[in-house]
């Protein structure tokens, strides 16, 4: 099983890069049972970006913005994890008990997956091809809809931590965009397997296209949960 952490942060924003380290913690702990997206949204005095120098990047999205609209965000450092509990924001520091909960049962068995999503890449230039191949391994009731994303990591830019500001901060799993939608699109899962195909053809939000990555997932369309989550970076040797 693999849940989706949407952390929510800002280049302005002095107390996440504690949030950020809490997190990436969580990422050694768990490995690839998780799946970090770096949300900035706009309206927000921590995201905005300066005229010039350090601050000036702007990782901001309409995307991200809606999703913090739509679940009712109230601050940074925080974080939607599978969006459980109709989207909670947790602190960071409340996620690791959470997570727990959601990967492992009572007897601290691990929960196995309802669905399993494998990610690959149909071409090496642009457009590039990605495809979402999803298994259903329980019957499932509902209506469930996929969203697939592009994160990019390594932006190094300026961030405020503490009093100090660092010109030359790393900036990982950075939200770039959604390739079908913030919200995503109904899929049919009476059929056991789906086969699903994009061509990521917007490069203009991003600054190296190798240090990218390809978050897909799965939720319930009434409840907005999330009950798998899957990435693939884009690799693009792996492809020629």
């Amino acid at each position: 099983k693999t849940i989706l952490i949407e952390e929510f942060t800002g280049h302005k924003c002095s107390n996440c890069p504690n949030g950020s380290r809490i997190i990436e913690n969580i990422i050694e702990t768990y490995c690839d049972h998780v799946v970090i997206l770096a949300c900035h949204p706009f309206n927000q005095d921590f995201t905005s970006p300066n005229d010039s120098g350090p601050l000036a990047t702007d990782f901001r999205t309409s995307e991200t913005t809606e999703i913090a609209e739509d679940f009712g965000f109230w601050g940074f450092p925080s974080a939607l994890l599978n969006r459980i509990n109709t989207g909670k924001f947790f602190q960071p520091f409340e996620l690791n008990t959470e997570i727990h909960n959601l990967l492992f049962d009572e007897s601290n068995s691990p929960i196995p997956p309802d669905l399993d999503i494998k990610i690959s890449f149909s071409s090496s230039s642009s457009p590039i091809g990605i495809n979402i191949e999803i298994e259903k391994l329980n019957e499932l009731n509902g209506e469930y809809k996929l969203a697939v994303v592009v994160s990019e990591d390594f932006i190094i830019s300026g961030q405020y931590d503490g009093n100090e500001l660092i010109e030359d901060y790393e900036h990982n799993h950075v939200y770039r965009s959604a390739i079908n939608g913030t919200w995503g699109e109904p899929i049919n899962l009476i059929e056991k397997n789906i086969v699903k195909h994009y061509d990521l053809v917007n490069f203009n939000e991003i600054n190296d296209i190798s240090n990218c990555t390809i978050v897909a997932y799965v939720y319930n369309s009434e409840t907005e949960e999330i009950i798998q989550a899957a990435k693939k970076k884009i690799d693009l040797f792996e492809q020629l």
